[in-house]
């Protein structure tokens, strides 16, 4: 009875548990080393 969108939504939200950590992980890289790129620029502007 289900429409197919909610069956590839459910594709998507089930994705293997170790891929979507180490996708967090590294986003969560790149996000700090942007985040001390920032912080390091606004240190020795101001």
């Amino acid at each position: 009875m289900d429409p197919p969108k909610v069956k590839n939504w459910d594709k998507m939200v089930h994705a293997p548990f170790k891929k979507v950590v180490k996708f967090d992980l590294i986003c969560m890289g790149i996000g700090t080393v942007i985040g001390m790129g920032i912080g390091a620029f606004i240190a020795t502007n101001f």
